[in-house]
């Protein structure tokens, strides 16, 4: 199996510089969602808090009031319908202002169809915009 180089791997994909995508795996029964520090940082949350697992209320309540309701919603219509996720909204992220985000997320069932893991990624809207414009 050949190695991909990283560096050039990004250049070509994203231009050169590789977006800030945030990784989140929750699981659904404990409600402790695990975020690396990508996430953290869009979300405004210690990113060792974040990778040792919060509870997803800790992300909503960083959403944008105006925002908050219409994701939680379509997140749990992703887990109860079984369906992929995507989302664009607002969050107040770790300098005190609100950016916009994209997430995608999709919920995994356990061998008696009981939702279990959730995961996902998110990103910054510029972020998508640029990359889907040097794809195109």
């Amino acid at each position: 199996m050949r190695s991909v180089d990283e560096g050039l791997f990004s250049s070509q994909l994203f231009g050169g510089d590789t977006p800030d995508v945030g990784f989140f795996t929750w699981d659904i029964p404990e409600n402790i969602l695990y975020a690396d520090g990508a996430l953290a940082d869009l979300f405004g949350i210690d990113p060792r808090e974040a990778e040792r697992g919060l509870p997803i209320e800790t992300y909503l309540d960083r959403v944008h009031p105006d925002d908050r309701s219409q994701l939680a919603e379509a997140i749990s219509d992703s887990i109860i319908a079984h369906m992929n996720q995507q989302e664009t909204y607002r969050v107040l992220d770790a300098t005190g202002r609100y950016v916009t985000v994209a997430s995608f997320g999709r919920g995994f069932r356990d061998r008696d169809g009981l939702p279990r893991r959730y995961v996902g990624i998110v990103v910054p809207v510029n972020e998508v915009e640029a990359v889907s414009g040097r794809m195109s």
